[in-house]
């Protein structure tokens, strides 16, 4: 019920909703107590968990927790440890090269930038506005995907 609330509030979304409603149908629920669940993202072949803490508690041995999730939501399921920003970065692109981030300062304020290699452009191409919009809410700062 408290969830539910949170969702009709606008406090969590209709995927971290989910994703608490996958992770109470799990087995082993002891990663709970060493992990914290900051948020979820859904992008159309993926969802992005951001936890802090013991992350590989949240995995499981050889991936069993989120092969269950997996199984639950319907999706393949990315774990991001939120740590500095270009690890951050790096995990969220997971396979995609990652050339560089670096902090832009503009009159507005600062902004990161983060440079993919131009061989994997097609591979976001059709999801760069949406990794952006996520890493600008994760981050809590403008993030610009470009390519070299």
């Amino acid at each position: 019920m408290i969830c539910k609330a949170k969702l009709k509030a606008g406090q969590i979304t209709q995927i971290d909703f989910e994703l608490a409603k996958a992770i109470n149908k799990l087995e082993n629920k002891k990663f709970l107590l060493a992990t914290e669940l900051v948020r979820a993202f859904e992008l159309p072949k993926i969802i992005i968990i951001f936890a802090r803490g013991n992350v590989g508690a949240l995995i499981g041995r050889e991936g069993k927790n989120i092969k269950a999730l997996e199984k639950v939501l319907g999706k393949k399921v990315r774990v991001v440890e939120l740590s500095d920003p270009k690890d951050t970065i790096q995990q969220v692109m997971g396979r995609i090269r990652v050339v560089a981030v670096n902090k832009v300062f503009k009159q507005e304020g600062e902004e990161l930038k983060a440079i993919i290699d131009e061989r994997d452009m097609k591979k976001i191409a059709s999801e760069r506005e949406r990794l952006e919009e996520i890493l600008n809410k994760i981050l809590k700062v403008p993030v610009a995907i470009s390519f070299s």
